[in-house]
C-alpha cells in the first residue's frame, strides 16, 4: 500500500481547475485507472459439495481488453453535486487452487454508483453507493459456467452492492475541456454464480484514475 500511495499522491497536486459561483454546470468524464486488489475471502458453494474458502488474490490487467474504463455525469450547483458514476472493474484469480482452476470476473466487476461530490478547496471529495453489474467466468471442480445466461442472455448478474469514496482534481486544458486525476476506495460485495451453486465475491480497491472531461453550462442562477 505504501508503494501506491507514493505513486497516486503526486498526481493529486497537478491540476486545478475554478469554476464560476452561481452557476449550474454539468460535467462529463471519461477515463482509465490501475487498480490495487486487497485479498480477502472468496467462497464457493457447489450443490453436494462442501464450501470451498480461499483468501483470494486477484490482479486486474487494467490495460488488457477489455481495459479497466470509468465514466461519470454530474450536475454541479455551487460546491456540491449529484452524479452518476460507472467503472469497469475487472478481477481474475491468480492463487488459483486443484478444485477452482479459473475464476474471473473479467467482462466486468461493473461498479454503477450514485455520488454525492463536495469541492473543497481545490479537490473534489466523492462518496456514492451502488450496485454490482457482474460478468462471472469461472471453472470449479472441472465444471464450467455457461456464459449465455444472465442478462438478455449475455452472461450478466445484478450481483451485489458497493459504496465508493474518492478524492481528485481538476485542471484547465483548454476551456470547456479539463484533465481530472483522482484516487478512490472501493468496497464490493457481489453473488455471482458457478456451476451448480453460488459464489461469494468480497472486494476493496484502490483505484488511481486518469481522464479528461468537458464542463457545460446548464443555466444562469
Amino acid at each position: 500500500m505504501g508503494k501506491l500511495h507514493h505513486k497516486i499522491a503526486p498526481f493529486l497536486f497537478l491540476f486545478t481547475i475554478e469554476e464560476a459561483s452561481g452557476q449550474d454546470i454539468w460535467a462529463v468524464e471519461m477515463g482509465t485507472g490501475a487498480p490495487y486488489n486487497i485479498s480477502l475471502p472468496l467462497v464457493i458453494h457447489q450443490e453436494g459439495e462442501p464450501a470451498l474458502r480461499i483468501t483470494a488474490q486477484y490482479e486486474s490487467e487494467a490495460s488488457s481488453v477489455p481495459i479497466y474504463w470509468m465514466w461519470r455525469i454530474g450536475l454541479w450547483s455551487d460546491s456540491t453535486a449529484w452524479e452518476f458514476e460507472a467503472v469497469h472493474h475487472k478481477i481474475r484469480l491468480t492463487n488459483t487452487t486443484q478444485e477452482v482452476t479459473y475464476f474471473g470476473i473479467s467482462h466486468g466487476l461493473n461498479l454503477l454508483t450514485v455520488n454525492r461530490g463536495w469541492r473543497i478547496g481545490n479537490y473534489i471529495l466523492r462518496t456514492g453507493v451502488g450496485l454490482v453489474l457482474a460478468h462471472p467466468e469461472n471453472v470449479v471442480r472441472g465444471k464450467k459456467l455457461s456464459e449465455d445466461k444472465g442478462i438478455l442472455g449475455w452472461g450478466y448478474y445484478f450481483s451485489g452492492v458497493t459504496a465508493i469514496f474518492s478524492v481528485g482534481k481538476r485542471g484547465s486544458v483548454t476551456k470547456p475541456l479539463f484533465a481530472a486525476t483522482g484516487a478512490m476506495i472501493s468496497a464490493s460485495y457481489a453473488r455471482v454464480p458457478v456451476h451448480s451453486g453460488t459464489a461469494d465475491v468480497y472486494n476493496v480497491t484502490v483505484h488511481a484514475i486518469f481522464g479528461m472531461g468537458i464542463l457545460l453550462q446548464n443555466q444562469k442562477r
